[in-house]
C-alpha cells in the first residue's frame, strides 16, 4: 500500500491538537464562498502572509487551507472530510508532495492524483491549478532530484486532463537563505493568470 494515497491526518507529535484545530477552522470557512481555493503545506500557507495575497487574491475572494508540513495524504485526508463542502470556488490551487520525505517519486505523483480526483469529484465546475514542486537546496542533493522527478511525471500523466493546468514556477524562484520567495511575474501565482479562470 502507498502511504502517499492513504488518507490520515498527521500524528500529534506535540501533543495540543494544533493541526486537527487549523482544520475545524477551515471548515467553518468553507461557508465564505470562495472564488478561489488555495490548498497544500507551508509554501501556501505562507502565501497568506504577503503583499501579494492582500493586493491580488484577497479581492478575489481567495481562502488560504494551507498547513505546514503536510503531505499528500494529509491534504487527501482533509478533502474527504469536509474541506470542499458549503463551496463552488472556480478555481481550485493545489500545492503539496515537497513535505513527502522517504517517499519515491512515482508514489508521491500517485499521491498527488489522488488529491486532484477527490477535488475533481466534489468541485467539477473548478479549474485545478497544480503548482509544481520547488526545487530543495541551492546545490544538486537527493531531495531536489527527487521534487524534479515528481514534477516531470506530473507533466507526463496530467497531459489533457480536462480543466487542470500544471504550472511550473521553478523559473520564478529566487532562495534566500532557507526561504522562497516567489516573485509576483512566477507563473503559478500569476493573478492575471487565475482571473482568467474566473472569467
Amino acid at each position: 500500500m502507498n502511504p502517499a494515497t492513504t488518507p490520515v491526518p498527521p500524528e500529534d507529535v506535540q501533543g495540543d491538537n494544533r493541526w486537527m484545530n487549523i482544520h475545524e477552522r477551515f471548515l467553518e470557512e468553507t461557508l465564505l464562498e470562495p472564488e478561489v481555493l488555495f490548498i497544500g503545506d507551508s509554501l501556501i500557507r505562507n502565501l497568506a502572509h504577503t503583499d501579494m495575497w492582500r493586493q491580488h487574491f484577497v479581492p478575489m475572494h481567495s481562502l488560504n487551507f494551507g498547513i505546514g508540513g503536510d503531505q499528500t495524504q494529509h491534504v487527501l485526508w482533509r478533502v474527504l472530510n469536509g474541506e470542499l463542502e458549503h463551496m463552488k470556488p472556480k478555481v481550485v490551487v493545489l500545492l503539496v508532495g515537497t513535505n513527502n520525505v522517504g517517499h519515491l517519486p512515482e508514489m508521491i505523483v500517485e499521491g498527488i492524483r489522488e488529491v486532484i480526483k477527490v477535488i475533481q469529484s466534489k468541485q467539477p465546475q473548478a479549474y485545478l491549478v497544480l503548482i509544481s514542486l520547488l526545487p530543495r537546496g541551492q546545490k544538486p542533493n537527493p531531495l531536489r532530484e527527487r521534487n524534479a522527478k515528481v514534477n516531470e511525471l506530473l507533466k507526463e500523466q496530467l497531459v489533457g486532463l480536462e480543466k487542470v493546468q500544471v504550472l511550473d514556477v521553478n523559473e520564478g524562484i529566487v532562495q534566500v537563505q532557507y526561504f522562497f520567495q516567489l516573485r509576483q511575474e512566477a507563473p503559478a501565482f500569476n493573478c492575471w493568470l487565475i482571473l482568467g479562470f474566473l472569467q
